[in-house]
């Protein structure tokens, strides 16, 4: 009787399992099923002759964009591109919800995963501007309770710029956190006694903990709530009336999560971001992420002076071989023909999603994809959606 009971419910597990992954049978990812193709909508009306641009461009940036549907690079994708004295141009393809097949739209929220970290970043230098902080002060001076390291003394800059020796996510399983954190004070301290990986200050980390710091160190120097402190400060200020933090609840046009494994769709487990909202806990849409973009460029946030500390990273450790530089927040690139271009990616369960700025040419490009395993495809269909103004 024992060994049927243990049988009924291992078959029973594995029942659920692959009702989970197939969602149901009759529309399962391994059914081909027809994509719904990109719907945009542009509100470009150039003011300077600095663009040429073709009358066509929503025409290629839509055929674009269905490419890469044809091509199994994306479940479902929003998109958008800011020009400067032009307007925007926003698309979305494909799956918002397969299992009720619901398209994306404009309107669609998403995780935006790391793409967060240079809001933080923007949060910070506001109370650097104020006089409020010391880049360079140790960060006790801020966060009384943070433990002093056996390897040295941590400033706010080295978080910014992941040279603090915090450690990221141990494995590919802490990352996928499930606990909800009630407060960013009860994250800290579940993370402050980590040990550090090196002497601050000498090599490169990227870490998403060391954002959550950063956030901490947002709420005691502003009285704020790291949430109320972005919203009156960052989204309110750039208009981004659809951005918010990932809490517990339902959202209206919120996609669900999923995972591309090889050539399949999944759906995702939905972790908990709470101990990582300001490393990567926000949600958004397309276009609010180009008004954030918009903002950057036109000095909406910060000063001019502040932008230029921030991509200020030609003396910065590498992150890996190869890699571009890391300056305060935001990875910086310096293209032979675009010039300086400001950027940041991010990934986690039910996302993947690219934010590009060039700087020099004044145009914002974005990518949000409601899967993970699609970063690079996310990056090239920024790249080539921007390579459309930037070419004509």
């Amino acid at each position: 009787m024992k060994k049927r009971n243990v049988f009924l419910a291992i078959l029973a597990l594995i029942t659920l399992l692959v009702i989970w992954v197939i969602e149901p049978i009759t529309f399962n990812p391994f059914k081909q099923i027809k994509i719904p193709p990109a719907i945009s909508e542009s509100h470009l009306n150039c003011e300077t002759p600095d663009f040429a641009l073709k009358n066509d461009l929503e025409f290629n940036a839509d055929r674009m964009i269905n490419e890469h549907l044809s091509s199994n690079h994306f479940l479902g994708v929003s998109t958008g591109l800011y020009i400067q004295n032009c307007g925007t141009y926003l698309s979305s393809a494909g799956f918002m919800n397969k299992y009720e097949q619901k398209r994306a739209t404009n309107e669609m929220l998403t995780r935006i995963a790391s793409i967060t970290k240079p809001m933080t970043a923007v949060a910070i230098m506001q109370l650097f501007e104020k006089g409020l902080i010391d880049l360079d002060a140790p960060i006790q001076t801020y966060i009384e309770d943070f433990p002093v390291k056996e390897k040295g003394v941590i400033s706010t800059r080295q978080l910014l710029k992941h040279t603090s020796g915090i450690p990221h996510y141990a494995s590919k399983w802490e990352a996928m956190s499930f606990k909800n954190y009630a407060s960013l004070d009860e994250a800290l301290n579940a993370i402050k006694n980590k040990k550090l990986e090196f002497k601050p200050g000498s090599q490169y980390l990227y870490s998403s903990y060391g954002y959550t710091i950063l956030g901490v160190l947002i709420e005691r120097v502003s009285g704020l709530s790291y949430g109320a402190y972005m919203k009156q400060n960052i989204w309110d200020k750039a208009e981004m009336t659809d951005t918010s933090l990932e809490e517990r609840q339902n959202y209206p046009y919120k996609s669900r999560l999923y995972l591309k494994l090889g050539a399949t769709y999944t759906k995702s487990p939905k972790t908990d971001l709470s101990i990582i909202y300001p490393a990567g806990g926000v949600q958004s849409t397309a276009k609010d992420v180009l008004k954030f973009g918009e903002a950057i460029l036109n000095n909406t946030l910060i000063s001019s002076e502040s932008l230029t500390m921030m991509i200020s990273a030609t003396d910065e450790l590498a992150p890996e071989k190869g890699d571009d530089p890391y300056g305060l927040g935001w990875s910086v690139y310096d293209d032979p023909k675009y010039g300086k271009i400001i950027q940041h990616g991010g990934t986690q369960p039910g996302t993947s999603g690219f934010l590009a700025i060039y700087l020099d040419q004044k145009v914002v490009s974005v990518v949000l994809s409601n899967s993970f395993g699609t970063r690079q495809n996310a990056f090239n269909l920024s790249r080539g959606l921007a390579d459309l103004v930037l070419n004509n």
